[in-house]
């Protein structure tokens, strides 16, 4: 298949890998020339899970690009961009996206979907939910960082050959990949989920694993959670598991080692998809007069440290 990759950070990046090194023809849009010109220029390199970052194995080398206009076909785009950035990317891609040439949203968060039916057809777009973790390094390097796997699907919950296609794609590549009915249930629950994991690992600065090592931290990602949980059912949302905390605990320990996006975010000075997240569910909790003020408050904590950085020094 030829696959557009949209968006070449970390998770962009191992789909990108994978899929090529899987033997599909891979091209990445991205917005940032520096990106675009390190894949050109060295490839993706990965870092296994168990290795050093010295330890990069052979480069792949996929092409990569800032012109969506430039890209005349694809039989599959991949969404990997921040919940920000969704409206400019699919603008930037509308022409490739038909019934025959789907778009797989990735992300995780809130309103990708509903942003994204305002300018292309909603039956063109496909839902996804992915638990790899991946960590970037220096250069076009990236750390593989967690493991678990993806589930894909229709909005509708509807079981199409255009999906079963997606999915051998992905499985040949290695990419663990189940097709769901209920594909809008599973971006809840990892919303649900990593509201709680990604805001809280950046604040506390620490990796995904270590957020379950001490019962203060696990009770409040429990509290935001559960904050969440009355939202989604408020919303009328079918959820796959009945208490998504036994996620939270699965994905902290298969990403064990992993840094949270929202973490590499903080430390690299750039802005956050708090929005898609905590932002979201407090949002979707007020049109349903539910009150979420652990959301509130996280979001606006995160916001605090955009605009901080990685804070201030004092001499003692």
């Amino acid at each position: 298949m030829k696959i557009l990759i949209v968006g070449a950070g970390a998770v962009g990046k191992l789909f990108g890998f994978k899929l090529a090194r899987g033997g599909h023809e891979v091209l990445f849009l991205d917005w940032d020339p520096e990106v675009v010109k390190e894949i050109n220029a060295s490839g993706i390199r990965l870092v296994k899970l168990d290795a050093t970052d010295a330890d990069a194995g052979s480069p792949i080398r996929p092409r990569a690009t800032t012109d969506g206009a430039s890209v005349d076909s694809c039989d599959l785009s991949i969404l990997a961009v921040k919940g920000y950035s969704t409206a400019l990317a699919t603008k930037g891609m509308r022409h490739l996206v038909a019934a025959v040439s789907p778009i797989l949203t990735i992300q995780t968060g809130l309103g990708n979907i509903e942003t994204m039916a305002e300018i292309i057809d909603r039956s063109a777009i496909l839902g996804g939910v992915t638990y790899l973790g991946a960590t970037s390094l220096s250069g076009s390097k990236i750390r593989h960082a967690g493991v678990g796997p993806t589930l894909i699907g229709e909005l509708e919950g509807n079981m199409t050959a255009r999906v079963e296609r997606i999915k051998e794609a992905l499985v040949i590549s290695g990419v663990q990949t189940e097709v769901s009915n209920n594909i809008v249930g599973h971006m809840w629950a990892k919303t649900l989920v990593y509201s709680a994991i990604n805001p809280l690992t950046a604040i506390l600065r620490l990796k995904n694993g270590y957020l379950v090592k001490k019962m203060e931290s696990i009770a409040l990602a429990k509290r935001l959670i559960d904050e969440g949980k009355l939202v989604a059912q408020a919303h009328g949302v079918q959820l796959p598991r009945e208490d998504p905390y036994d996620l939270l605990l699965e994905v902290c320990h298969n990403t064990g080692e992993n840094l949270s996006p929202m973490l590499q975010d903080i430390l690299n000075n750039r802005l956050t998809e708090v929005e898609a997240l905590n932002g979201a569910i407090h949002a979707m909790g007020k049109l349903r007069g539910i009150a979420t003020p652990l959301h509130q408050g996280i979001t606006e904590l995160i916001h605090l440290l955009e605009k901080w950085g990685g804070g201030r020094e004092y001499e003692v």
